[in-house]
């Protein structure tokens, strides 16, 4: 139906069809053009060099307000209609402002490479709310809970912290670190506040499903992911690691977990980089990097509950059989093995040594010490003997930091050590150990590759306001893309329980080069057909409908 059918049908109070909509959007996203640009002077005043790069775009939520995070240490606010730039807070923090994040329509939230968070009042500019210290390192992310009136920040040192910014004290406010992963990118609260959505850069997602912020520190305490992936890909059972079964099962009421690590082939998806989710919380889209940064995708996941087997129940009962098993196996191992160590030390010594955050290179102590190179892909070759004690060489918090953009800084190198602590298991148990270990169930719907430019660089995409169209940066440019040439909505996900259709590829709606450096955030509004940009020069440019 094309507009003016659609526009009569509208008028006349017919009742909205399927699919009336989908021509009318369509032929809006295509008839985006660049319509006016903002900080593109080079000899004007508010040069590039004075912002820096717009590193985040955020609308309010009427979309009455666009806030711009700058590199060099800016916030930049503006009206979305008019284009003109309403108000400037230089030095808002101490480094790169990195994310901007509206808690309603006048109070928002900035992070910062300076390891703080700052809460604004656009009523009142001059000074900040409140600064939030707590991480360690640079800080990221920042989403909001409406439902528990709590603030939640993540950063390069691997923690996920939420505030309670209600109850301010003497001492500050109230927070508390409810996860911890080395790795962490971003993390993404859905639009029902159900699931949390987190990207690493070990090359796989983590989903919290029927999340429970009050209690997550707690039912995860312990839990490392990597670790868990690592026992997926060695296929081998690891006591630490195994103790966590019950977090992916279906038995956990709250706070559930699920591993996403399906991949288009030829993508070696080292570091996902940026994370958003869809309005409806259906999926979620994420952008990631090789190893070497040779190339880049855009992938949308499932991220909805999965209807799980009634047997998994008979299965949980099995694993949690077969892991007290081990655990007697250790105990028996250390009553035999002398000396005030014991098996349940050999397990305490892997724990220690499973740290991703080793300083400095380790050699194996011991002769049955097994070298082997993991990446996401799994393409690794394994030594033969099994292992019980496993040593990280590098440090994650290095590689994050890029001190070196070597292929072996961006590597995990990891050793696989026989103790001879814990006796190697027969082939019995081993099978009952591998077939103990969760398998992770293909998530990916649709994908694409997207140009290698601006390396090293966090590229943010963006859905549309209702889900049908994903805007991408491309290069020197933006480009949209959609699920199908219709610029449907996301087609109902089947049931898992079937056969899963393979992942499709995104359809290219259009690609416009609007800029003179790398783009590296985009935002559509949640009101108007309005699309911004903005680019390591720090210019923003309005895109809008020219039909």
């Amino acid at each position: 139906m094309t507009l003016h059918p659609w526009l009569r049908r509208r008028e006349s109070g017919l009742p909205v069809r399927f699919g009336d909509g989908d021509a009318v959007h369509r032929a809006i996203y295509c008839s985006l053009e660049p319509k006016k640009s903002w900080n593109d002077q080079p000899n004007a005043c508010n040069t590039c060099e004075y912002y820096g790069g717009a590193y985040n775009l955020e609308f309010s939520p009427d979309g009455s307000i666009l806030v711009a995070a700058c590199e060099k240490k800016t916030i930049v606010l503006f009206d979305p209609i008019t284009e003109k730039q309403m108000c400037t807070i230089k030095n808002a923090h101490n480094d790169s402002v990195n994310c901007v994040k509206f808690l309603d329509n006048r109070m928002f939230a900035t992070c910062s490479d300076d390891t703080t968070v700052a809460l604004w009042d656009t009523r009142n500019l001059k000074s900040k709310i409140r600064s939030l210290h707590g991480h360690s390192n640079w800080v990221k992310n920042i989403e909001y809970s409406k439902k528990d009136c709590l603030l939640v920040t993540s950063g390069f040192d691997g923690s996920i912290f939420t505030w309670d910014i209600n109850s301010y004290t003497e001492h500050g406010f109230v927070y508390q670190k409810v996860f911890h992963t080395p790795g962490l990118m971003r993390c993404r609260l859905v639009p029902d506040e159900n699931r949390l959505v987190i990207c690493t850069t070990g090359g796989y997602l983590i989903i919290i499903h029927n999340l429970n912020l009050a209690s997550l520190a707690k039912d995860l305490r312990g839990f490392r992911p990597n670790l868990y992936r690592l026992m997926q890909l060695r296929h081998q059972f690891i006591p630490n690691a195994a103790r966590y079964d019950h977090a992916f099962s279906k038995k956990q009421k709250y706070n559930r977990v699920e591993l996403v690590s399906d991949f288009p082939e030829g993508n070696d998806a080292e570091v996902i980089s940026s994370l958003q989710i869809h309005p409806q919380g259906w999926c979620a889209l994420s952008r990631n990097m090789s190893y070497d940064e040779s190339s880049e995708w855009s992938c949308v996941h499932d991220i909805q509950e999965i209807a799980l087997d009634d047997d998994v129940d008979s299965d949980s009962e099995e694993d949690a059989a077969a892991g007290q098993e081990q655990n007697q196996d250790a105990s028996t191992a250390g009553e035999g093995g002398g000396g005030g160590g014991g098996g349940g030390g050999a397990v305490a010594a892997a724990a220690a040594l499973v740290n991703a955050a080793v300083g400095e290179p380790a050699e194996p102590n011991n002769a049955n010490g097994n070298r082997i190179s993991v990446n996401n892909q799994g393409n690794i070759d394994f030594p033969a003997p099994n292992s019980d004690i496993w040593a990280a060489e590098v440090s994650l918090r290095n590689r994050n930091l890029r001190v070196e953009n070597t292929r072996s800084l961006n590597m995990a190198n990891v050793y696989g050590i026989t103790s001879g602590l814990i006796p190697l298991p027969t082939a019995e148990h081993q099978q009952k150990y591998q077939q103990s270990i969760t398998v992770n169930v293909n998530r990916m719907l649709y994908y694409i590759e997207e140009p290698n430019k601006g390396k090293g660089f966090i590229k943010e995409p963006c859905f549309s306001s209702d889900g049908r169209v994903i805007c991408s940066p491309h290069g020197y440019g933006i480009r949209l893309l959609a699920f199908n040439a219709q610029c449907n909505e996301l087609p109902f996900i089947t049931d898992r329980q079937d056969e899963v259709a393979a992942p499709k590829p995104l359809y290219e709606i259009k690609t416009k080069h609007c800029h003179s450096d790398v783009v590296v955030s985009s935002k559509f509004s949640p009101k108007f057909p309005l699309l911004v940009s903005g680019c390591l020069r720090g210019k923003i440019v309005w895109h809008q409908p020219v039909l």
